[in-house]
């Protein structure tokens, strides 16, 4: 049996995104996030650099698993904005609103800069006329 210090750590942090993700809908964590009493956000700030997953596909699968976008090609605020207005969407904008404060606005202005293919992947048809007033 051959065991990996490095493995068992992965692990372990990859517990810690899994919380993070069901509170946060988004892996794009700020620097200083935390779940489970653990720093977290640090640590995918680290994984996201280039080279950081080479030697180690199954890693950046696992994280892919839990969010598809987790490293994505714009920036990682972005994501986080967009990931709590995707959650507000699948709420029919109803569910724990306060929760979401902050993002909403913010997410609405950066998904309509992205463009129809994202937009179609995440929100039902006619959601844009339901959200207006």
């Amino acid at each position: 049996m051959v065991w990996s210090v490095a493995d068992e750590r992965f692990q372990k942090n990859l517990e810690t995104a899994r919380a993070y993700y069901e509170q946060h809908w988004s892996l794009c964590a700020p620097r200083t996030a935390a779940a489970l009493d653990r720093p977290l956000g640090q640590w995918l700030s680290n994984r996201r650099r280039p080279g950081a997953l080479d030697g180690h596909p199954e890693w950046e699968a696992a994280l892919r698993k839990i969010d598809e976008h987790w490293d994505p090609a714009w920036p990682a605020d972005w994501q986080r904005h967009y990931a709590a207005l995707r959650e507000l969407v699948r709420e029919g904008f109803g569910g724990d609103v306060g929760r979401h404060e902050g993002h909403g606005a913010r997410g609405v202005l950066a998904i309509a800069e992205l463009g129809d293919d994202v937009v179609g992947a995440v929100l039902v048809p006619g959601a844009w006329r339901r959200a207006g007033p």
